[in-house]
């Protein structure tokens, strides 16, 4: 059957690519301009609140309906910033289908789903161990001023996030399985994985690097320098996932997984009366821990890149011709 999309793609890629480079940055601005409007205007009509009670996020509390608005107009955000992009830009810049191009179609070995979980609880410790490293960094004299500003900026967002993690009521974390756990794991993976590090990789022609400058822009774009290097580390765990493997629903689990365990360890905590703990680095566990979970992390790491990478056909060094623009 013809693809009914064959006569698009034969005009895009008649068009210079710095024409289609000038879409996609259009399509982003666009994106976030539109959806940001229509969330914000969503969440004042769903809470009752005035639409510039929204650009003041440390005033949000539990009472007042701002965190569920800010929930709805993340929701929108998302669609805007990261889906609605990752769709069309694989269209635009490449003239090909975005399914196929982000490796939505693949279907992996349940083995390999299995491996990227296991993946995801192995590295909370080394995560958990960077965090810590991370939260000592010390800015020099000179840019103290900066350093202050990162801060301050740091303790309204953890304000902000202890909004969204308060669930007094079974309905609020269900609520929050989908939003910061599903909705996040899903845009955010289909946007930096299956297309940054997707066009990187072939743009760059160097898979490694690929990985690390999508998983260094997933970590820059959350800005919070405090949790910049977790991140990172995480970013690049789901990039290799998907670099290995070719199927993005594996980064996909693997995220899920991550933002899962925070979720539910908060709403652990508030069950047994504590208020949720976004990065809860209080207590110090053993060394003994770190090293086993590295251990651990690198036996995880093998068995998925030998079962992923034979049947791994979105490696863009196996058809360099493929995704030319």
């Amino acid at each position: 059957m013809k693809n009914p999309f064959d006569g698009y793609y034969s005009v895009l890629k008649g068009m210079p690519l710095y024409f289609r480079v000038f879409i996609g940055i259009a399509i982003l601005l666009m994106g976030f301009s539109v959806m940001g409007f229509l969330g914000v205007s969503i969440a004042s009509l769903v809470t009752g609140q005035p639409i510039a009670s929204f650009s003041h996020p440390e005033n949000v509390s539990g009472t007042n309906g701002i965190a569920a608005g800010f929930k709805i107009i993340q929701f929108f955000l998302d669609i805007g910033i990261f889906v609605i992009p990752a769709l069309l830009l694989p269209v635009i810049l490449f003239a090909t289908n975005p399914v196929s191009f982000m490796g939505m179609n693949k279907r992996s070995a349940f083995i390999l789903f299995v491996i990227a979980i296991c993946l995801a609880l192995c590295i909370q410790p080394i995560v958990d161990f960077s965090t810590r490293i991370n939260q000592h960094i010390v800015f020099p004299h000179f840019l103290s001023g900066l350093e202050n500003y990162i801060k301050d900026q740091e303790v309204k967002n953890e304000a902000l996030m202890m909004q969204f993690l308060n669930m007094p009521h079974l309905i609020d974390f269900i609520v929050n399985i989908f939003i910061v756990a599903i909705m996040p794991a899903v845009v955010e993976e289909l946007f930096f994985r299956g297309f940054v590090q997707k066009v990187l990789q072939i743009w760059l022609k160097r898979s490694h690097l690929a990985v690390f400058i999508a998983a260094f822009i997933f970590s820059f774009i959350h800005f919070e320098f405090y949790g910049f290097i977790p991140r990172l580390l995480l970013g690049m765990l789901m990039g290799y996932a998907y670099l290995w493997s070719g199927d993005i629903k594996l980064p996909i689990i693997i995220h899920f997984t991550n933002n899962f365990l925070d979720l539910g360890l908060s709403y652990y905590l508030q069950l047994q009366g504590k208020a949720p703990e976004p990065d809860n680095t209080s207590t110090q566990p053993s060394i003994l821990l770190y090293i086993g979970s590295a251990i651990f992390m690198v036996v995880l790491l093998y068995l998925f890149k030998t079962r992923a990478l034979p049947n791994n056909a979105m490696a863009y060094e196996s058809n360099k011709n493929e995704y030319e623009p």
